[in-house]
């Protein structure tokens, strides 16, 4: 979280975000937010789940909540979020599952605000592993090093990249701007 620091008013989307559960437990820490949760799953990705979540959270805080809680749906090809509304984009756990990343790449980029700021954090995934995927499902589950590339060449640059070292997966933490063209 304090890699994000998010400030007040920003306009975050979530991709692949669910129900919006994440966005509802940083609504316990953070005011005064947009957050459009995004995922192509509707039957998990509703503005009714995304309501339920969002009340069950603040069930358990003290005051009410004055962040938004947008859903949109998207596909394995466009997000449909509004165009140049973005203060940050969020994917967590989700490059890997891309079909085409640098469709949706291309997309996120028309979406974020001049100097707009993506998130990505992932496991690092073998070659051999995110072949197996690709193979089986159709995603993209690419090593570190080409999905930094693909980002790159949608016009972003890195600011910043860090390893989570303790755990299991290990998961690289990605900070991109959006480059002004």
């Amino acid at each position: 979280l304090d890699t994000i620091n998010f400030k007040t008013r920003d306009i975050i989307s979530d991709i692949g975000a669910g129900n919006g559960y994440l966005e509802a437990m940083l609504s316990l820490f953070h005011d005064s937010l947009t957050f459009y949760i995004q995922d192509i799953d509707t039957s998990i990705c509703n503005q009714k789940a995304v309501d339920s979540t969002v009340a069950f959270y603040q069930g358990i805080n003290i005051r009410p909540f004055t962040n938004k809680f947008i859903a949109v749906n998207g596909t394995d090809f466009k997000t449909n979020l509004p165009d140049t509304t973005l203060d940050k984009v969020l994917m967590l756990w989700t490059y890997q599952y891309f079909k085409n990343p640098k469709i949706l790449m291309t997309d996120l980029w028309q979406k974020l605000k001049p100097g707009g700021l993506m998130y990505v954090i992932n496991p690092n995934i073998s070659s051999e592993s995110g072949a197996s995927l690709t193979a089986e499902h159709g995603w993209n589950a690419s090593p570190i090093e080409k999905q930094i590339s693909d980002i790159l060449h949608c016009d972003f640059e890195l600011i910043n990249i860090s390893r989570y070292i303790i755990g299991g997966e290990k998961p690289y933490i990605m900070v991109f701007k959006k480059k002004l063209l």
